[in-house]
């Protein structure tokens, strides 16, 4: 019965070894295995106002609306209306 449990053993080993050993000679013939690809970082948020124009109520961001005063406008063609 000690023999049987034995060689069972040996077996295991054994076949631990060559899985290991073909692992190995699989990472020296083909390279590294592809690891999974890290997540990009996070980019970056703008945070620009959106407001309403002063003629139409189109919403536009602040920064690239045509201002006449304190009133912020879409467009040339609004301005002059308003």
């Amino acid at each position: 019965m000690t023999k049987i449990i034995g060689i069972i053993l040996l077996l295991v080993i054994l076949r631990l070894a060559v899985k290991n050993f073909s692992a190995q000679l699989k990472a020296a013939v083909f390279g590294p295995p592809n690891l999974p690809k890290a997540p990009p970082p996070p980019r970056a948020v703008a945070t620009e106002t959106l407001v309403p124009c002063a003629a139409c109520g189109t919403y536009i961001v602040a920064s690239r609306g045509f201002r006449k005063g304190d009133e912020v406008f879409c467009s040339e063609e609004c301005r002059q209306r308003g």
